[in-house]
């Protein structure tokens, strides 16, 4: 076969299997593909670290289609995987969307902390433990039935912007009490210095209307209209709630959420024996 056929093939091939560059094409084919076979994996095991109880962990196994995986087989390092995996292509090379960084989420973050550290215990997530002198995030360990559900991306877009709140806790931003929720509280909503609860409103809001384009409209229509309707209502009622003297502006469903279907890899790859 002559070189540029075959370089040809291959090509398409690898289409079928990984992210456009900066981009996520259909966050459902993305997600049911595992970490482990990603060729970005070392880069992100060496930017962030996973720890359980504050001692390294190893390499998860992992087995595609991941959402056909059973729940006691997904865990927490595979999940924990998977959403910074979706950190690290889901706005690369973009810059001037997020107001509290000059580029992407994943270079601010990386600046931030250094990994994540899963309490066997359990507990919500906090900011944070100190280990070889950096921060790292602390998530309580999950049940299978809880992984089981952050499989699916609107469950998983709050496991990633929640990593962005507890990293912007590194920046000098505590909570108050004032919403009547012990320390669970932002005062005020100020896009020009957005504290950790308007990150994640930020994060939600560029999700919806496209801006970060993972492709939720090459979701079936029934999975895309709970996606529209799950981050309209995070923008419009979870987060407003975290908020006392100034509260975010209400936000309205766009004309098409989450932007235009450009999943281009339905062409089928080629095999060869």
């Amino acid at each position: 076969m002559r070189p540029i056929v075959l370089f040809s093939l291959i090509f398409s091939t690898l289409l079928v299997i990984l992210p456009a560059s900066g981009e996520i094409r259909n966050i459902n084919k993305f997600l049911d593909q595992c970490p482990t076979h990603d060729p970005a994996l070392a880069r992100i095991r060496g930017d962030f670290e996973i720890r359980r109880d504050g001692a390294p962990t190893a390499l998860p196994s992992c087995s595609e289609p991941v959402s056909l995986m059973p729940s006691n087989a997904y865990t927490d390092e595979l999940m924990l995987l998977q959403a910074l995996r979706v950190v690290y292509y889901m706005d690369q090379g973009m810059s001037g969307h997020l107001p509290w960084t000059t580029g992407d989420l994943y270079d601010w973050m990386k600046s931030k902390v250094g990994g994540i550290n899963i309490i066997s215990s359990g507990g919500g997530p906090s900011c944070c433990t100190t280990i070889n002198g950096r921060p790292f995030i602390n998530i309580g360990a999950h049940d299978d039935a809880t992984r089981e559900f952050q499989k699916k991306w609107i469950n998983l877009s709050v496991i990633v912007a929640v990593y962005a709140h507890e990293a912007r806790h590194v920046d000098g931003f505590p909570h108050s009490s004032c919403c009547g929720t012990t320390n669970g509280c932002d005062d005020t909503f100020d896009q020009a210095n957005l504290s950790p609860y308007g990150l994640q409103w930020w994060l939600n809001k560029l999700w919806l209307n496209g801006t970060i384009d993972v492709g939720i409209g090459c979701e079936t229509p029934a999975d895309l209209s709970d996606s529209a309707s799950f981050f309209l209502a995070q923008l419009n009622t979870t987060f407003p709630s975290r908020f006392c003297a100034t509260r975010p502006p209400a936000a309205s469903m766009p004309s098409i959420p989450g932007g235009v279907c450009r999943d281009n890899s339905r062409r089928r790859a080629v095999s060869h024996r």
